[in-house]
């Protein structure tokens, strides 16, 4: 099963054993329903007896199991190969490949099962640290108040942020809604060196000025927020809780029986996830 984010990429492989004609490709939703792609050749790439195809999920596709289906003709013979792909609303920390591995599981008839583990797990991490450790495709606007945000030191006012994880496109400005006026020039992302780390940039100095602190006044900050790469210890943590999240089927009443270690009761808190994430939580949600 091929896994992917809404609103990202999926190199989607076929192997046909033959070359085809009036080739096309159709994606629905596994339980069924209206196609969410095709049918369509465009865009579908052909070596041989392969066949290839990227497709861009729409940001708005919805969560779930989708069966993309290539269909043509070897001769006058019909030829049907499907590849089963699931689509999570947002991105997951860890692979399906590195799940099954760990579980050495080696069949697929759990990849669904898995996938939805992987989501789950990933989601509850985020709510755990109050961030997330994904990066936004693009830059994105949004209006902050500066009110109880704003520090002084001997270096200038800063302004705390949200996580930034790509100041490439960074645009800064000051002022309301239909007034407003660009500072970007005049603003130094901190800490200096935490891209260079793969950390985020967590606040903003105002160079040679101060930032709003009340009144109707506000930022607007559009940059690429979120992590700049999932770091290893949440992609193991990930790994760590979809694991405990599939074998709950063997664990209704939260004990799991073993054959090395006997009866064993999984607790509400998994502490290797815990020692994993805890130094990402941002204070007060511990």
């Amino acid at each position: 099963m091929i896994t992917v984010a809404a609103g990202q990429s999926a190199a989607l492989v076929w192997q046909a054993g033959a070359v085809l004609t009036s080739a096309e490709v159709t994606i629905s939703p596994a339980a069924g329903g209206a196609a969410v792609f095709g049918p369509t050749a465009a865009g579908l790439g052909v070596s041989g007896t392969t066949y290839s195809l990227v497709w861009q999920v729409p940001a708005n596709t919805a969560q779930g199991s989708y069966t993309a289906v290539l269909e043509g003709l070897d001769g006058a013979t019909p030829v049907v190969v499907e590849l089963d792909v699931f689509v999570s609303a947002l991105p997951l920390y860890a692979s399906l490949s590195d799940l099954k591995e760990s579980m050495k599981i080696t069949d697929t008839d759990r990849d669904r099962s898995l996938a939805r583990n992987l989501a789950a797990a990933s989601r509850s991490i985020d709510k755990t640290c109050g961030r997330r450790f994904w990066l936004d495709p693009v830059p994105v606007a949004r209006i902050i108040n500066p009110k109880g945000r704003v520090t002084a030191d001997e270096d200038g006012w800063h302004l705390l942020t949200a996580d930034i994880g790509d100041v490439d496109d960074l645009v800064v400005e000051v002022g309301r809604t239909g007034a407003w006026s660009d500072i970007t020039a005049q603003v130094e992302a901190e800490p200096t060196e935490a891209l260079d780390e793969l950390r985020p940039v967590t606040s903003l100095l105002r160079i040679g000025g101060r930032w709003p602190s009340g009144g109707a006044e506000r930022v607007r900050v559009t940059v690429r927020w979120g992590w700049p790469a999932i770091d290893s210890d949440v992609e193991q943590a990930t790994l760590i809780q979809a694991s405990r999240l599939a074998k709950r089927k063997d664990s209704p009443e939260g004990v799991l029986g073993s054959s090395e270690w006997g009866v064993v009761r999984l607790t509400r808190r998994d502490p290797d996830v815990y020692g994993l994430i805890e130094n990402f939580i941002l204070p007060g949600l511990a």
